[in-house]
């Protein structure tokens, strides 16, 4: 499977799940993320041009909401994803977020406000970084395959073999290490741009007062 691309490129919306979801986190995620997309965007040298829904939610509806995004994705009836979870979200509470093929051609970032909110929001920047190198992930050719394919396999419309699921997971984790390499070199980048910033910033203070002298 490939997103068809859309003709309104870095389409953003982002939502609420759920009761007593912090409103600070969510506006927080909102300022960022177009900061996070434009520095995905000028590391890997590309645009995603997919709609991208960002889904601000508490630990107990994370899996639900990762499991309908890709059940529905995947054409899998109401009845059999319902009250299910998929092992991408075993651990929710450990779970800063998670970035699931949607229906539509679109990508699910789905955000666990509870974890972000504990960290008082030093993790956000970082999350959303990785999270818009998973949507560059599955923005390529076949990106959606390996989701799918585990969401048809642990829901029980299409079951794999042994080898298939480790093959998956292979998958999976090769991603998964090049997300967080990715994310450390942009991150890395920003603090060292922010560093040059303030020391250019310092230099230019005695320059000012030398000629106010």
């Amino acid at each position: 499977m490939r997103f068809t691309k859309n003709k309104t490129p870095d389409q953003i919306t982002i939502r609420r799940a759920g009761l007593f979801v912090s409103k600070k986190v969510t506006a927080d995620i909102e300022r960022a993320a177009p900061v996070a997309q434009r520095l995905v965007r000028e590391h890997f040298g590309r645009r995603p041009m997919v709609p991208i829904e960002l889904v601000v939610t508490k630990t107990n509806k994370l899996s639900g909401l990762v499991t309908q995004a890709l059940a529905v994705a995947a054409g899998i009836k109401y009845e059999v994803w319902r009250d299910k979870a998929l092992s991408l979200t075993e651990r929710p509470g450990d779970i800063y977020a998670i970035t699931v093929a949607a229906p539509n051609n679109s990508i699910r970032i789905v955000l666990n406000a509870q974890r972000l909110r504990r960290r008082k929001g030093q993790e956000i920047g970082p999350t959303l970084v990785y999270a818009m190198v998973e949507v560059d992930q599955l923005c390529r050719k076949g990106g959606p395959d390996a989701q799918l394919a585990l969401a048809r396999h642990e829901l029980g419309t299409h079951v794999l073999n042994k080898a298939a699921v480790k093959k998956l997971y292979k998958q999976f984790h090769a991603a998964e290490d090049e997300a967080e390499k990715a994310t450390q070199k942009i991150m890395g980048e920003v603090v060292r741009n922010h560093r040059r910033q303030e020391a250019e910033a310092q230099r230019q203070v005695p320059a000012a007062a030398a000629g106010r002298a």
